[in-house]
């Protein structure tokens, strides 16, 4: 199999055995670029049926040979390159899944009260961090969620850190910012001084 001696072209050669190292075409095929390149290909990963092929020119002629490869050759390059669209646009719609990041609180009475958070593409929490008391964990989750932008560097601190680096994190800038959100009169009374707050 052969690029033709134009791009659109694809061949099959045969050496020929007089000695003298002749090549002869005996097959060519024209089409548009696109379609020369899917058979050309097609054809090209299929070197066991190259002596079918050149059977069936000998006994039949060119355009059974064109008959028989060029349609399923365009097909199948047709398949593929859906395919291969499908699979850029899952990987894609992967990419922005993934940089959606949701707060989760959990409540299972088996367990310790916690919260969490997930990635749209992933079907556990790459980040739990579990409380004593549901008043500790809801004391976090009122400043945690309106931090829904710094999610994604969260995630980036799991990674890189682990997680006992991101709940350190965490609660300083919580406990910073409840300090600094008393000295401007914003806070609510008891254990939870940012449980009206409403974010900034």
């Amino acid at each position: 199999m052969a690029r033709g001696d134009e791009a659109n072209a694809v061949e099959l050669r045969v050496a020929s055995d007089d000695g003298r190292g002749r090549i002869d075409v005996v097959w060519r095929w024209r089409g548009a670029q696109d379609d020369a390149d899917m058979v050309l290909e097609w054809m090209a990963e299929r070197p066991e049926e190259w002596r079918l092929w050149l059977r069936l020119v000998q006994l039949f002629g060119s355009d059974a040979l064109s008959e028989l490869v060029v349609h399923a050759a365009i097909a199948a390059g047709h398949l593929r390159r859906v395919d291969a669209q499908r699979q850029r646009e899952a990987e894609a719609e992967r990419e922005r899944l993934h940089g959606e990041v949701d707060l989760f609180v959990l409540d299972d009475r088996r367990k310790r009260p916690g919260l969490a958070l997930e990635s749209g593409d992933e079907s556990e929490p790459f980040f739990t961090m579990r409380f004593s008391e549901r008043w500790e964990r809801d004391r976090v989750v009122d400043w945690l969620r309106w931090q829904t932008d710094s999610f994604v560097a969260f995630r980036a601190i799991v990674e890189e850190q682990g997680d006992v680096a991101l709940e350190r994190k965490i609660l300083t800038s919580m406990r910073e910012f409840e300090v600094a959100s008393r000295k401007r009169g914003i806070t609510s009374g008891g254990r939870r001084p940012l449980r009206f707050w409403r974010g900034e």
